[in-house]
């Protein structure tokens, strides 16, 4: 698998909980239906400890392959989710293809947000 990481930041004209609301009730059941998508994190920065990198928040986004983000990115459902980002964040955010190197597991955290989504089925 690889993962999209990236970073966000807020508008100017958002408060950090508006963001985070925008996202989280907005933002993120557009985003989250991207095919191919296996898992999406949204990662939001509650301190700083060091270094040159200021941001609100990391998102990630796992996929089976290159080629699955591939086909994902060039979807109406990523055109959508592209053109909803300025609606609250600025769209001046980096992002990366990764590979991960599990060295300790995370805890399984259970069904996460998007199962509290209405799906329309």
């Amino acid at each position: 698998m690889i993962k999209l990481i990236g970073t966000a930041y807020k508008r100017d004209d958002f408060t950090k909980d508006e963001f985070f609301d925008y996202w989280f009730d907005v933002h993120a059941p557009i985003s989250a239906q991207l095919p191919g998508l296996r898992g999406y994190v949204v990662s939001e920065v509650v301190s700083k400890i060091g270094g040159e990198l200021e941001t609100e928040a990391f998102v990630e986004q796992w996929y089976d392959d290159e080629a699955a983000w591939d086909r994902a990115s060039a979807t109406e459902q990523a055109a959508a989710a592209w053109d909803d980002v300025g609606r609250y964040a600025k769209t001046t955010g980096s992002f990366w293809i990764v590979k991960e190197h599990v060295i300790v597991p995370p805890p399984d955290r259970g069904p996460g947000l998007a199962s509290t989504w209405e799906t329309g089925s």
